[in-house]
């Protein structure tokens, strides 16, 4: 087998796995998904089985193996970020009494990383490991803020929802200030602060968040979160470094 016929095996792998991650159970759904005939797909998950990527659960369907979950509970130890954030991260959201997100960029979305959930009797549908695409969130704003205006454009353009000029001229502030809002962007009357989190040459690594629903959110307090949100990412660079 050459290295071409072996990267194609591999990429229809990925895709196999991506479509059961994605939540199609069966056969069928999985080879619509793929575009892949349906003794190939057979073939991979065969394979995918064997090894323990992908399980069968009776009355369910295909799901993830225990060998997948395992390497994700491994990358997330691995991730360095995360770990040294988390207790500075909870501190904010124990101040705040709301919701807050850890992000990192992942090509054109946002993935989130860690979330702590806050004290309001509200409970957001984010969850740690979501992607988001970036300009339709306010963390992947705060990671969009060093980029260039022909790519501010882009990444709008891929949100059919979301008005161009309105949303550049958002980001014109965002940048010059270092911080983003979701004013519903995303999710009606979900709101939220963000400021990218910066490695010691000031390159934005990741970015955080603190996010309620409109009541808990006016504009005042959203105003005065910025310099709190900016004091508890300049403590998880001091930590990075």
């Amino acid at each position: 087998m050459n290295n071409n016929n072996g990267n194609q095996s591999l990429n229809k792998a990925i895709d196999v796995v991506d479509a059961v991650a994605e939540g199609h159970r069966q056969l069928k759904a999985i080879c619509e998904a793929t575009t892949l005939p349906k003794s190939t797909v057979h073939r991979i998950l065969q394979g995918l089985i064997d090894a323990r990527y992908i399980r069968e659960v009776k009355g369910i369907g295909l799901v993830l193996g225990t060998k997948m979950i395992q390497l994700g509970n491994k990358a997330q130890k691995d991730m360095p970020l995360k770990e040294i954030a988390h207790p500075i991260l909870s501190e904010l959201a124990e101040q705040t009494m709301d919701t807050v997100h850890l992000g990192i960029k992942d090509e054109d979305h946002i993935f989130y990383l860690d979330k702590i959930s806050g004290k309001r009797p509200i409970e957001l549908r984010s969850r740690i490991g979501d992607r988001l695409p970036l300009a339709a969130t306010g963390i992947g704003k705060s990671l969009m803020i060093d980029m260039p205006q022909m790519e501010w454009q882009r990444l709008i353009k891929k949100n059919d929802d979301i008005d161009l000029p309105t949303m550049l001229k958002r980001m014109s502030v965002y940048s010059k200030r270092d911080y983003s809002y979701d004013l519903e962007d995303n999710e009606e009357l979900v709101r939220c602060v963000a400021v990218p989190i910066r490695n010691k040459y000031g390159n934005i690594i990741a970015a955080m968040s603190v996010t309620s629903i409109k009541p808990y959110m006016p504009d005042q307090r959203m105003e005065q979160l910025i310099p709190v949100l900016t004091r508890y990412s300049r403590m998880i660079t001091e930590r990075l470094n």
